[in-house]
């Protein structure tokens, strides 16, 4: 069997699998969960923002030019190449807008000052996230200096506030040289010296992980940055059921002692460490994908 067939006959159980056991907000009491899910999960207003982001992805589709590829994590399912165009990359890696609304939604939700994405990619995800709060510190890493390059390009497209730094670089050396942690500012396009520091009274709010798909990694990087998390902090883990590992992964996660409650929303994996938030660890879908738990045939709904 070939393995990009493998690879989505793994998604599409993974996907019933969650379906099955997934719960909608009516099974859901915590007023912390509860406010989550109004404010974040459920709101879809539109913000001016969006439309600047859109215009930025409207460039890329039209964008010559081709990238290098490198595999510095989990390697891709579905291609074995070594370069792709641009425009199929932005196409197919970067975040799409669904997702990147919810990113920009849970930033504002959380009033977050302090971010830290691991996977830059062209730098879609990163935009959602800085206009959440452009005054905001956000620090974003990006392994492939060839992808960089592009997310330099996206920056400048949007006109990117000074919160906004980017590093190039392994993320396990970002967590090494730093203290909270550290950061080449300005969005460099080679390897080059951490040299500004993140101050130390700024915890973390929101960490975002969206890069090198393997197990222990991981949850490596979820221990590095637990200690410089803020009270109210979030962390987010992208693709948690895109592979076996993956999913390892966030079953593991979520029994960390710190983490008070998990929600699933299955591209997305977010964990919380409220104190006073007892659970729940749930999978999380809209009511229209499950109109019978509507709430009114009992107490789970």
């Amino acid at each position: 069997m070939k393995a990009p067939l493998k690879y989505w006959l793994f998604r599409a159980t993974s996907a019933v699998r969650w379906y099955l056991g997934a719960s909608t907000r009516y099974d859901v009491h915590s007023p912390h969960l509860v406010e989550f899910i109004r404010e974040v999960y459920r709101d879809d207003r539109h913000y001016h923002a969006f439309d600047l982001i859109a215009s930025v992805r409207n460039y890329w589709r039209g964008r010559p030019g081709t990238v290098k590829l490198q595999s510095l994590g989990a390697p891709s399912k579905t291609t074995s190449k070594s370069e792709r165009t641009v425009r199929s990359l932005v196409a197919t890696n970067a975040i799409d807008d669904d997702c990147g609304r919810f990113l920009f939604r849970l930033a504002l939700w959380l009033r977050a000052k302090s971010i830290i994405e691991f996977g830059t990619n062209a730098g879609i995800s990163t935009l959602y996230l800085h206009a959440a709060d452009t005054r905001a510190t956000l620090h974003t890493v990006e392994g492939n200096a060839d992808v960089a390059a592009l997310a330099k390009e996206t920056f400048a497209k949007a006109g990117v506030g000074s919160g906004l730094h980017a590093h190039v670089g392994l993320f396990t050396d970002w967590l090494e040289d730093s203290p909270h942690k550290s950061v080449q500012a300005v969005v460099p396009v080679e390897r080059m010296p951490i040299t500004t520091k993140v101050p130390d009274n700024e915890p973390l709010d929101l960490f975002f992980l969206d890069g090198d798909h393997r197990y222990q990694p991981t949850l490596d990087y979820v221990r590095a940055l637990l200690p410089s998390r803020s009270e109210n902090a979030v962390f987010v883990i992208a693709d948690i059921h895109w592979s076996e590992e993956m999913e390892r992964a966030w079953e593991e996660l979520k029994l960390f002692p710190e983490v008070t409650a998990s929600v699933d929303v299955y591209h997305f994996g977010l964990l919380f460490f409220k104190e006073g938030v007892s659970g729940p660890h749930i999978s999380l879908i809209s009511t229209r994908f499950k109109p019978w738990r509507l709430g009114f045939f009992g107490a789970q709904g």
